[in-house]
C-alpha cells in the first residue's frame, strides 16, 4: 500500500475511534503520530515537534491568565453586574448568550461555562425562571464565542497554523481574524435564543436551584484589577502586534501575562500547573503530523479530487457547503477540536484542487466545528449543564438544529464575501 493509502486507512480509523469513543481521548491522539512513524510515514521527531510550538505555548500560557481571571472571582463579578439589569427572560437569555460568548473568546468555553453555572442557576432563582431555559444558552453561547480570537479554542489555532504553514508564511492570521464572522455568529446566536430562543428551549424543572441561591459576589480585591489589566493588556498588544514589529509574537505575550500573575501570587505555581487542559494541549499537538502527512503524502489531495469529481460543474460554494456540513455533523458525536484537525488539511487541498483561495474553506471548517450545540458529547461544557438544569439528551437538538441552520447560512453568506473564491 501507498504511503497516501496508509495515511488515509489511518485517518478513516481516527475518525472512527472518535466517534465511537471507546479509548481514551488523549491516547488516542497520541497513537496517531505513532501509527505514522511505525507505518514509516514520518520521523520520530516529528511527533513531538508540535509540543513546543507557538500554538501550545499560546494556550498553555493564556490558561493561566484565564485561571487567575476565574480564581478572583472578576468574571463572577462581572457577569452577576450584568444580569441584574435585565428585567424578563428574553433579556437574561440574550445577555447570558452574548456574556459567555465573549468570555470564551478569551478563555476555554470549559472553565467559562464552569464559572457561570453557578450566576445563571443563582439569576433563574431570583427571577423565577426554569434553570435550562438559561443554561443552554449558556453554552451556546460558550461555544460559538470562541471563534472571535485566535485564542478562544485549540481549534481556532489549528486552522491558523494550517493556514500558514500550507501557505508557507504567504497568508497570516492575524488575532481577530475569526471575529469578521465569529462577532456577527455570536450576535446572531444571541439574538436567535433571545427571540425564538423561549419556543424551543426546554423548561424542566430542576432540584439543584436551591444550591445555587442567588447572591452578591465577594468584593474584589487589587489582585482581581491586576489579574483584569493583564488580561487586557495582553490581548492589546497581540493586536498591535499585526501592526507594531517592535511587540513580541503572541506566544510571548500570552508568557508574559502568565508569569505576571504568578509573580504577584494572583495563583500559585502549582495552581498555574494546573490550569491548562492536557486533553486539549495533546489534541492540538499529536493530531498536527496527521495533518501534515495526509498534505506531504498526497492523500489530503486523493480526498480534495474525490469530493471535487463528486461535486463538478457545482461550484466552490457547494463544495464548501458540502464540507461545513460534513465537519458539523461529525462534531457533534466527537471532540470539535479533533475534527477541525482532521479536516483542515482536507478543506486546504479541496480550496487548492479549485484554485481558490484556501482560507475560506478552511475557516468554513473552523465554524463548521465550532457549532457543537446539538448533542450533550459535542463538547464537555454540554454535559457539565445536563444535572444542573435536569436536562436530556433531545433537549439540545430543538434549539441546536435551528441555531445550526442560521450559522450555516451566515457561514455561506459571509465567507464568499469576505475570502473571495478567486480575488
Amino acid at each position: 500500500m501507498s504511503d497516501a493509502g496508509v495515511t488515509l486507512l489511518i485517518f478513516a480509523l481516527s475518525v472512527a475511534l472518535f466517534v465511537v469513543d471507546v479509548l481514551p481521548m488523549g491516547l488516542l491522539v497520541f497513537s496517531v503520530p505513532v501509527a505514522l512513524y511505525f507505518a514509516g510515514i514520518i520521523e520520530a521527531k516529528a511527533i513531538f515537534a508540535p509540543l513546543v510550538g507557538q500554538s501550545i505555548i499560546l494556550v498553555v500560557a493564556m490558561s493561566v491568565i484565564g485561571a487567575a481571571l476565574f480564581k478572583t472571582g472578576m468574571a463572577e463579578r462581572i457577569g452577576d453586574r450584568l444580569f441584574r439589569f435585565c428585567p424578563g427572560e428574553r433579556s437574561l437569555i440574550f445577555m447570558v448568550t452574548l456574556f459567555s460568548g465573549t468570555v470564551s473568546s478569551f478563555v476555554s468555553n470549559t472553565g467559562t461555562v464552569a464559572v457561570l453555572i453557578p450566576i445563571v442557576m443563582g439569576v433563574a432563582a431570583t427571577h423565577g425562571i426554569r434553570p435550562s431555559r438559561l443554561l443552554i444558552p449558556l453554552t451556546a453561547g460558550a461555544t460559538v464565542g470562541g471563534n472571535i480570537s485566535v485564542i478562544g479554542s485549540p481549534g481556532n489555532l489549528i486552522a491558523k497554523e494550517t493556514i500558514e504553514k500550507f501557505s508557507s508564511g504567504t497568508m497570516s492570521v492575524t488575532f481577530f481574524e475569526y471575529a469578521k464572522i465569529g462577532v456577527p455568529l455570536l450576535l446572531a446566536t444571541a439574538l436567535f435564543m433571545a427571540i425564538l430562543g423561549p419556543r424551543l428551549l426546554p423548561a424542566r424543572d430542576s432540584q439543584e436551584v436551591g444550591k445555587y441561591a442567588a447572591r452578591t459576589s465577594s468584593r474584589i480585591d487589587a489582585r482581581g484589577w491586576f489579574t483584569l489589566a493583564v488580561l487586557l493588556g495582553s490581548v492589546a498588544c497581540m493586536v498591535a502586534a499585526d501592526y507594531v514589529k517592535v511587540l513580541p509574537p503572541m506566544h510571548i505575550t500570552a508568557c508574559v501575562g502568565a508569569m505576571a500573575v504568578v509573580l504577584f501570587r494572583v495563583i500559585t505555581q502549582k495552581e498555574a500547573f494546573a490550569a491548562f487542559d492536557m486533553q486539549a494541549v495533546f489534541l492540538l499537538s499529536f493530531m498536527t503530523p496527521l495533518g501534515q502527512a495526509m498534505r506531504d503524502t498526497g492523500a489530503a489531495d486523493s480526498i480534495a479530487r474525490a469530493v471535487v469529481s463528486l461535486a463538478d460543474g457545482y461550484g466552490p460554494i457547494l463544495l464548501m457547503a458540502t464540507l461545513w456540513l460534513t465537519v458539523w455533523g461529525l462534531t457533534q458525536v466527537m471532540s470539535n477540536t479533533a475534527t477541525c484537525a482532521l479536516f483542515c488539511p482536507i478543506g486546504w487541498s479541496i480550496a487548492q484542487t479549485l484554485g481558490a483561495d484556501p482560507r475560506a474553506v478552511v475557516i468554513a471548517v473552523l465554524m463548521a466545528s465550532s457549532v457543537a450545540v446539538c448533542t450533550p458529547l459535542a463538547i464537555p461544557a454540554n454535559s457539565m449543564i445536563l444535572v444542573p438544569g435536569n436536562l436530556r439528551f433531545k433537549d439540545f437538538l430543538r434549539p441546536g438544529l435551528a441555531l445550526s441552520a442560521v450559522a450555516f447560512v451566515l457561514s455561506m453568506l459571509l465567507l464568499p464575501i469576505l475570502y473571495p473564491f478567486f480575488p
